[in-house]
């Protein structure tokens, strides 16, 4: 557990001398406020939620920067050492919070000679045409972590289609270009290699319909939060409510034109990274692997030649997921 964890460590760090205890910690902003109000520590440098955040509430400082160091928040600490009245050693200090907009700060120049000369060889490889989309799509965080989403049918399609599985299943938070793309718009390898910059890799696996149910119940068990497990979906539908409670949120599951059977085994294409438990999905594993991280292919890979071989993309929202009850 975050908070239990990480309190319990910062006690033993005091404990064992340390007079200045700083947690660094990649977790939602709920622990955050935890963390903060246990006062086990002096500073908390956070990471996880991708919004911009300082507060120091006389005990404890916090930060956290924005998403890909688009904003930055340094906290700089003024330590002084003393004594008190019998001579034993104090420590005292107080924070200064700077912010950071990295889009208006000059480059280092000789380090960025480094990038241009690396941008220029990667260019040769990645800026190569793939297709077109005739449909728009979306990666916006906001979207590929709550809703039915065109970019994230696009992988999920690939993944399914590479594999020949009767599902594909892929986690929203590992979709990471947070962009949108109007019809008409040209792709590229690198597009999608921003898209999964993770180089998580397609696997195949055989589940049976309750366990599927019980990976789209985690899917949808933290929307509210954005949290990164959000299914997108290939070969099947679902409908969900989010005010239901988390794990008894998900109905109207389809595989095809057919009703999820739980008894059934159906073949799942999804990425490593999720078969091996990761973002909750512990559903996922036990059945039997068809297809491992070892001998799969690149997620970004499929992805590519899909779109390739036929040159466009076609395939926009089209109700595989749909929400029920109060937003």
């Amino acid at each position: 557990p975050t908070v239990d964890t990480a309190v319990a460590a910062a006690k033993q760090a005091r404990e064992d001398g340390a007079d200045i205890v700083v947690g660094v910690v990649q977790t939602d902003m709920t622990n955050d406020r935890k963390l903060i109000a246990s006062h086990a520590f002096d500073v908390i440098l956070s990471g996880d939620d991708h919004s911009y955040a300082t507060a120091y509430d006389g005990v404890t400082v916090y930060v956290e920067t924005s998403m890909d160091a688009r904003f930055l928040s340094p906290v700089d600490l003024t330590v002084e050492i003393g004594a008190d009245k019998d001579g034993k050693r104090t420590i005292d200090w107080v924070p200064s919070f700077r912010f950071i907009d990295t889009a208006t700060i000059t480059p280092d120049p000789e380090t960025q000679a480094m990038v241009d000369e690396f941008q220029k060889k990667l260019d040769e490889s990645l800026n190569v045409e793939i297709g077109t989309t005739e449909v728009p799509l979306d990666s916006r965080r906001n979207v590929v972590r709550a809703e039915e989403s065109a970019m994230g049918n696009v992988i999920a399609d690939a993944m399914r289609a590479a594999t020949g599985a009767d599902i594909g299943f892929t986690n929203g938070g590992g979709i990471r270009a947070d962009r949108t793309y109007d019809p008409g718009a040209v792709l590229t390898r690198r597009d999608i290699l921003t898209e999964l910059p993770f180089g998580n890799v397609t696997v195949l696996t055989e589940l049976p319909g309750s366990q599927i149910l019980a990976a789209l119940e985690n899917g949808v068990s933290q929307v509210e939060k954005g949290a990164g497990r959000f299914p997108q979906v290939s070969g099947m539908s679902f409908a969900f409510d989010a005010s239901a409670p988390a794990g008894s949120r998900v109905s109207e599951v389809m595989v095809g034109d057919q009703p999820l059977d739980p008894d059934k085994v159906y073949t799942v294409a999804t990425n490593d990274y999720m078969l091996s438990g990761g973002d909750g999905y512990s559903a996922l594993g036990g059945g039997k692997v068809i297809v491992n991280a070892g001998n799969g292919n690149l997620m970004a890979n499929d992805v590519i030649d899909y779109i390739a071989r036929s040159g466009k993309v076609t395939t926009g929202v089209e109700g595989r997921i749909k929400k029920l009850g109060a937003n």
